[in-house]
């Protein structure tokens, strides 16, 4: 694995109401701020083979 720090690139999301307001809802249960609260549903997300979605 490659430990040399790693540029951090932003990646704006764009949300509609109905879903920042559940992201906050996320947020605040699991007391993390919006973006971590992205990362960790994104990385918690579980992987299909093509064709399983």
């Amino acid at each position: 694995m490659n430990n040399q720090k790693r540029k951090k690139t932003s990646l704006p999301v764009y949300l509609d109401q109905f879903e920042r307001e559940r992201l906050e809802e996320i947020a605040n249960l699991w007391g993390t701020s919006l973006s971590t609260t992205i990362k960790r549903l994104i990385r918690e997300q579980p992987i299909y083979p093509k064709g399983n979605r």
